[in-house]
């Protein structure tokens, strides 16, 4: 709406401005009309006066040679004189103002032709006068033909008069009319003006009121958000995209012992017992202004108080964008004592499933030794009575593992061994260990397709877990006779593996809470297919434990497709055998450097910058840089300092280890102190070190080694 409100007002305003300038190009034209008629006119009455003017000099010239004649007296001849001195340039004058052939032209010239024979005439008579030929130049008068010249200049002089009359009539008129229609026309413009201008005043004062009306909804929200901010009973922080407290509420002041002038202006690294590196806090910052996975918004610490008292607290840090700049709203509260009953409880669980293993694993030992020696004649109905006792003790020995798996999940104690590990064979032993579980449900299932050289960076063990969980509860869920199928595509950066079955579907309401703990689409899912209800829960924490994601495709009816995603891994890893010492990673002649870095656009400059050296593979992250160096031999390793899920300085003495005399290239935007330096052959800050000369100084340090290993 108020997108909208805002076109029409940019609109009326364009329109406005359009119509300023039509009425101005209006009014000039009116301007440039009246003065073009008025000079129209001006000619006419110039045309006019010069016919006047023409006239009275011939009429000069006739009562000159008339009165000569008579008196003889040579006085009347000076107007005479004077009149034939300017004959020619008025004549001259006359010819100029009539457009060449125009009729007025043509009369004009016939006018001057009768004034030429006039003026000769005159000429003549007082010629005759002048030599005393009195009587002859007194005939010439009383024969008429001058006042013939004269009467036919009178008339010609008439007409052309009242043809000028005429045309400066019709310019008037013709102007006044043009004159009333642009004046219209100028009036309709100005009352489209008037109206625009109304409108958009109508506009302006409509969205000056919501303006108005929204800035108090407003100030009323940020009074309310203040007043929230101000009296929470949670601690409250704003920090900028540096880390630094920008401000705080009561809530946080009590909370650390500190006053919001001690905190405001600080890093929030002050209120941790153990800071991690600024590098690893921005970071962290980075990851939750992208959503990376990675980037948990809910963080658990150790606090300082003001008095160096400490305590567990867990906060939860929210990108806030604001219109000045995005900033973070952590919300902290005191966790110690929650934190203890959670240990209590976890300790319980822990307790009580340890002391029930020993006496099922008994049980259920004994009752498999009876069911499964044939030397026991049972009667049938005791032998089916310790089958069904044997099955149960199974179940609740699934259900304890499954508890204390998700024990160790949520108490953060679950630990990943992580290596590379191929697809193929794990899936297969996979299948292969449910194998007997399928044939009891007489269901198929078949390895649809893996990629070849299908590998990701994750701890076997728990990869078993996941997949046998999900493949079991394909079986468990597919009619009897159907098959279910797993399959491996690759879905870019990450290889999804996709376990089908064609059973009846997950039911739509229960979709969201499908990977929540004890969760069963209803209460017979548990009494007909068995289970705990924490298989998909422990299958999510598991996998995105191990930065993955988990999500499932289902119609009713038709069935249901979970895919669990793992991230590829970079490295080269054979498909056969994972070696247990490290090896080359090609015989090819070749330099292979390994690039540690965690920004995509410098692991391809880079790539780029060493490619007429070597072979530039890349880890970008501290694990799977681990996991490479464990597998292969590199010939140098550059890493940055500062990585999402460790220090690359920590893996100094690994690259020692593996990789013996391969040069160690430190290149980080972090300022290096002596001991970092130290710790590598070259180091280099990414803003004050050019790539060049990295490359300069590797490629000197590359040919210094070769040359000693060659004199050894």
């Amino acid at each position: 709406m108020q997108n909208n409100n805002r076109l029409v007002a940019a609109t009326l305003g364009v329109l406005c401005v359009l119509l300023v300038l039509a009425i101005a190009k209006m009014q000039i034209s009116i301007i440039r009309a009246d003065r073009l008629s008025s000079e129209a006119v001006q000619q006419s009455n110039a045309r006019a006066r010069t016919l006047s003017e023409y006239f009275v000099i011939l009429q000069d010239v006739e009562t000159g040679q008339r009165g000569y004649v008579v008196t003889g007296n040579p006085d009347f001849l000076e107007p005479m004189k004077a009149g034939l001195a300017r004959v020619a340039e008025v004549g001259t004058r006359l010819r100029q103002q009539y457009a060449a052939g125009s009729k007025e032209a043509v009369l004009a010239e016939h006018l001057l032709m009768v004034g030429a024979a006039k003026v000769r005439h005159a000429r003549v008579v007082a010629d005759l006068r002048a030599r005393g030929q009195t009587d002859e130049a007194a005939a010439m008068i009383r024969n008429l033909s001058g006042k013939r010249l004269m009467d036919d200049v009178r008339r010609k002089v008439a007409a052309l008069q009242e043809a000028e009359r005429n045309v400066s009539r019709a310019i008037l008129l013709a102007s006044a009319v043009d004159h009333e229609q642009r004046r219209l026309r100028v009036i309709a413009a100005e009352m489209a003006l008037l109206l625009t201008a109304g409108a958009l005043f109508t506009l302006l004062l409509l969205t000056l009121t919501k303006l108005d009306r929204t800035s108090r909804t407003r100030n009323d929200y940020a009074a309310r958000q203040q007043a929230i901010f101000d009296h929470a009973s949670d601690a409250m922080l704003m920090l900028d995209q540096e880390g630094m407290i920008i401000s705080v509420n009561a809530a946080a002041e009590r909370l650390f012992g500190r006053s919001a002038d001690e905190l405001v202006g600080q890093s929030n690294l002050s209120l941790f017992a153990d800071p991690p590196p600024v590098e690893v806090s921005r970071a962290y910052l980075k990851g939750l202004i992208a959503g990376e996975a990675s980037a948990n918004p809910v963080q658990n610490f150790i606090g300082r108080r003001g008095d160096g008292t400490e305590f567990e607290t867990e906060v939860v840090t929210t990108p806030v964008p604001l219109h000045d700049g995005l900033q973070f709203l952590a919300v902290g509260r005191d966790s110690t004592e929650r934190r203890q009953v959670e240990r209590m409880k976890s300790e319980f669980v822990a307790t009580v499933s340890h002391e029930l293993r020993t006496p099922l694993a008994s049980i259920s030992g004994s009752l498999g030794l009876l069911a499964g020696n044939p030397a026991n004649e049972l009667p049938a109905g005791a032998r089916r009575l310790v089958e069904i006792a044997l099955n149960n003790s199974h179940r609740l020995i699934r259900l304890i593992n499954d508890m204390l798996d998700l024990e160790k999940i949520e108490s953060n104690r679950m630990e990943l061994r992580e290596e590379a590990v191929d697809l193929r064979p794990l899936l297969e032993r996979v299948i292969e260990e449910n194998d007997g579980f399928a044939a009891r449900h007489r269901i198929d299932v078949h390895l649809v397709s893996v990629p070849p050289r299908a590998c990701v960076l994750a701890d076997p063990d728990r990869m078993v877990q996941v997949f046998t969980n999900l493949l079991s509860n394909a079986i468990k869920f597919s009619p009897k006779g159907e098959q279910v199928d797993v399959r491996v595509v690759d879905a870019g950066t990450a290889w999804r593996i996709s376990v089908e079955d064609h059973g009846p579907g997950i039911p739509e309401a229960f979709r969201n809470r499908i990977f929540g703990k004890f969760a069963q689409a209803d209460g017979a899912d548990a009494r007909i297919h068995g289970g705990s209800g924490l298989g998909l829960s422990i299958v999510k924490e598991i996998v995105a434990r191990t930065g993955g994601t988990v999500s499932f495709d289902s119609e009713l009816g038709r069935g249901t497709r979970f895919h669990v995603d793992l991230p590829k891994l970079q490295t080269p890893a054979p498909a056969d055998e994972a070696p247990v010492q490290q090896q080359p990673i090609a015989d090819d002649g070749r330099r292979h450097f390994l690039h540690i870095e965690d920004d995509a656009d410098a692991l391809r400059v880079v790539g780029e910058a060493f490619a007429h050296i070597a072979e530039v593979h890349f880890s970008p992250s501290f694990a799977e840089a681990k996991a490479a160096l464990r597998r292969f031999r590199f010939d140098a390793v550059l890493l940055d300092v500062a990585l999402a899920d460790g220090s690359g300085l920590d893996l100094v003495p690994l690259i020692r280890e593996t990789s013996p005399g391969a040069p160690v290239i430190l290149y980080t935007a972090t300022d290096l102190g002596a001991a970092e330096v130290a710790m590598v052959d070259v180091a280099g800050v990414k803003s004050r070190t050019s790539l060049a000369e990295l490359v300069a100084r590797v490629e000197e340090l590359i040919g210094v080694r070769a040359e000693a290993e060659t004199r050894a």
